[in-house]
This record gives structure tokens, C-alpha cells and sequence, in this order.
């Protein structure tokens, strides 16, 4: 698997009439800058496949399997590994745009800038802003009244396929003892010999941990509180806390940073064209990012998850 600071996408396609969106260089440095538009997406992986649908592999030995060595014997315990798989199925999306040609004009005119690379490097931050928030929050079963329909129903999201997939704990019917200490609940709900994956973390909306901290102040004035209120330290139960603002409030995700994935089966591809009776009548340049993605956690047994905590 790859990090984000090892992706490398180098392709453009554009109508034959044009000249290229972008050289290659542009791409990588756009892509780039999809992907490290947030903290978050700095640290997650990706995946690059062939086919749509089908599984990652992986291989394991588990089990105590040492035994005590007799001359002459043949020990009886042979080890076999397992190779657990983790099912994806990438969808296909498309973030489309235009520029008018008259405000690329005035823009170069007035300000001496050029508009097309001002606005094509905001949209792929926010193709990357989209990325993250999808991969959070899509759900298939959403319904067809919700507002965002088009967008939250195009695959199932990290949130979803936690609950379904990882250790949830259902925080409406949690004791209110338990209640008191979800983040210890969270720590425990992940077994023991997948706790070496990788550096845990919690990760949750900004509000979720700053009401955290409110209800501490208002119990505790210790100098340890007034350090993390001052953002000196930003750890629960000695944990880094990750702030995901796409994270719906109230919802904590207890895993390492890695074991979020984006499976890909082709590069991201930048489409341009200035031609076409559309581009001519209305003078528009008509952009368009395609990729295709999906949000999977490579351990789903090393994830712990808690919706609906309140402080």
C-alpha cells in the first residue's frame, strides 16, 4: 500500500482539438494537493487495483503455536497461515466545472492573474475536501428525500462500514457508568493482539472534542486541563485525538491512521475542452476531475466506533 506522499498519477486526457488541461507535472502537483488538502487525508492509504470489485489480501499467523522440542520427534502442531480478506468495490465519481472566458479576461486584464490555474487548484482541493467527507458519511441506503441524496449515496463511507464491520458500541443503550468512560470502553473493544497495527488515535468532529474539554474545565482546573485547553496537548488516555470536521458530532472512531483506505483502480484524469457548440455560444471552458474510490478499513477488527456521545 501506498501513503499519499507516495502516490504518483500521471494522466490527463483531453479532446484532440485542445491543448492538454495539464502537462504531467500539473497533475501530480493537483493530485497532491487533493489529497493533502486536509491532515487527515495526509495520513491515510491507497490502493490502486484492476478489477472494480474483489477483495485485499492479507496473510497472518495467530495462535500459540510454540512447543517444547523432543530429539527424534517430529513436532504435531504445524502452523498454517491464514489469508483474510477485505472485500471493496470502487465507485466511479466525477466533480464537473466552467469558467466563463470573459472572467479570464478581465482577471488576467485587471489583476494579472491567470484565473483558469486559480480555479482549477480549487476545485481539486475541494475534489479532496469531497473525497474525505464521502468517505466518512456515504451510504447507499440513504434516503432519496435527504438533501444530499446524490452525494451521500454513491458508496458506503468509514462511519457505515464501522458500525457494521467494526466494534461498535451502541452509546443509546450503554450503562450510564460506562457512559462516563466510552474512551476506555472504545480502548477495550479492540482485541488485544490487533492493537500493534499501528500508532491509535481517536478521531472526532472538532466540537465533539471541545465539548470534552468543556465539561473537564468545569470539574477540574488542574494545570494538565488548562494545557490541553490551550492546545498544548491534544490527547485522551494518553491517545492523539485526530479533528475530522467531516465527522458528524458526536461520533468517535478509535483506530490508527493507516487502516483508513481509498481503493482506486486508475488515475485521477483532469478533462478539458473550449470546444463544441455549448463552449462557443456561451464562451465557457468546461472542466471535469474523474476518479473512482473506495472507503475501506484494512483491519475492520482494529477499529472501534461510538456514535451519539455526549459530555
Amino acid at each position: 500500500m501506498k501513503t499519499n506522499g507516495q502516490i504518483i498519477q500521471k494522466s490527463t486526457i483531453v479532446t484532440p482539438m485542445d491543448q492538454t488541461a495539464l502537462n504531467y507535472e500539473q497533475v501530480d502537483k493537483f493530485t497532491e494537493m487533493a489529497y493533502e488538502s486536509t491532515s487527515f487525508l495526509k495520513g491515510i492509504r491507497t490502493v490502486t487495483r484492476t478489477s472494480a470489485k474483489g477483495t485485499i489480501d492479507k496473510i497472518g499467523v495467530t495462535g500459540r503455536n510454540l512447543r517444547s522440542k523432543v530429539e527424534n520427534v517430529m513436532a504435531s502442531n504445524t502452523a498454517a497461515p491464514t489469508f483474510p480478506q477485505v472485500p471493496y468495490a470502487v465507485a466511479p465519481v466525477v466533480l464537473p466545472f466552467e469558467i466563463t472566458e470573459e472572467f479570464i479576461r478581465q482577471t488576467q486584464r485587471v489583476r494579472g492573474q491567470n484565473a483558469e490555474e486559480i480555479i482549477m487548484a480549487a476545485m481539486t482541493k475541494n475534489f479532496g475536501e469531497n473525497m474525505q467527507d464521502l468517505g466518512f458519511n456515504g451510504d447507499t441506503a440513504t434516503a432519496n428525500t435527504d438533501p444530499d441524496y446524490d452525494f451521500l449515496k454513491i458508496n458506503d463511507g468509514w462511519l457505515k462500514k464501522a458500525k457494521t464491520k467494526g466494534n461498535f458500541i451502541d452509546w443509546a443503550t450503554l450503562p450510564a457508568e460506562k457512559k462516563v468512560g466510552i474512551f476506555f470502553e472504545l480502548e477495550r473493544s479492540i482485541p488485544t493482539r490487533l492493537r500493534a497495527g499501528g500508532v491509535f488515535k481517536y478521531f472526532m468532529h472538532p466540537n465533539t472534542f471541545s465539548e470534552r474539554l468543556q465539561k473537564l474545565a468545569e470539574k477540574d482546573t488542574s494545570a494538565s486541563i488548562q494545557l490541553q485547553i490551550t492546545g498544548g496537548v491534544k490527547k485522551i488516555n494518553s491517545y492523539d485525538v485526530e479533528e475530522v470536521p467531516h465527522m458528524p458530532e458526536g461520533a468517535v472512531v478509535f483506530t490508527y491512521h493507516q487502516n483508513f483506505v481509498l481503493v482506486n483502480t486508475y488515475d485521477m484524469q483532469i478533462r478539458k475542452t473550449t470546444e463544441g457548440k455549448e463552449a462557443i455560444y456561451a464562451d465557457k471552458r468546461f472542466y471535469a476531475i474523474h476518479s473512482d474510490y473506495d472507503s475501506i478499513f484494512e483491519e475492520p477488527g482494529a477499529v472501534g466506533f461510538a456514535e451519539g456521545v455526549t459530555f
